[in-house]
């Protein structure tokens, strides 16, 4: 399973490189072929999360670290056509990626660990993922554990020699974690997941697809849950940085 180089287009966004992929199928193509798993580690990247980043080092140095960062939030994509006219980069959303390489797992038995959320999501989303594609689930590990515990967790997800390791644990939580364990393990495709086990069981109800066509899902949260204003609001700097042109 090797690291081989990545040679789709690359662009920066406030000092954050992204790659940019045309389709969902192409990135899926690109991450998991039918001969080996692209290693390395798999971050969403949207206008909350560099905001984020400027504010702490940690998750920056991540974030310009070699991971593949890829364009989740639309802002990103709107920022990446300002900033690079000619490019042809879509929206990859991390819950519709996520499904396209479970799907892609179970077809090739790519061995899979979970990691994060509550004991009851893991259970429900690894009987979904064993009955729905037949995903080789090789361990998994609910989200609560403790910093002591943290070394043992990595140990045994190196030991279960999975190739390709989720962990939904919340930003910038899951991005610290995948690169601590990056660092012991790295012979495996990491992804950081949020809340996407939540939506896959249906405990969570994402925004109609229109919605996320028209990159309205935002505004689809926020109306479910009008206690995200404040984070909301917080964006408004991201939008300054893009009206500007300071990118």
């Amino acid at each position: 399973m090797s690291n081989r180089p990545i040679t789709l287009p690359s662009f920066i966004i406030r000092q954050i490189p992204v790659y940019g992929f045309p389709s969902m199928q192409a990135f899926t193509d690109f991450l998991l072929p039918s001969l080996q798993v692209h290693t390395g580690r798999l971050i969403a990247l949207n206008a909350e999360k560099i905001l984020t980043a400027e504010q702490n080092e940690q998750l920056h140095q991540i974030l310009t670290s070699g991971g593949i960062n890829y364009p989740d939030g639309i802002s990103i994509v709107r920022s990446i056509r300002k900033k690079y006219p000619k490019s042809q980069v879509t929206r990859i959303a991390g819950a519709d990626l996520w499904q396209s390489l479970m799907q892609r797992a179970g077809a090739l038995s790519i061995p899979v660990y979970l990691v994060g959320s509550q004991p009851d999501v893991l259970a429900q989303t690894t009987e979904k993922l064993q009955q729905q594609w037949q995903v080789p689930i090789v361990g998994q590990q609910q989200g609560y554990f403790t910093e002591a515990e943290v070394d043992h967790v990595i140990q045994r997800i190196k030991a279960s020699q999975a190739k390709v390791i989720t962990v939904a644990m919340g930003s910038p939580r899951q991005e610290l974690f995948i690169q601590r364990c990056y660092e012991v393990y790295p012979d495996a495709l990491y992804m950081g997941v949020g809340g996407t086990y939540d939506v896959f069981i249906g405990k969570v109800k994402r925004a109609p697809l229109l919605w996320q066509k028209l990159g309205l899902e935002w505004l689809y949260r926020l109306i479910r849950q009008p206690s995200r204003l404040k984070r909301q609001l917080k964006l408004l700097k991201y939008q300054g940085y893009h009206w500007r042109g300071e990118l």
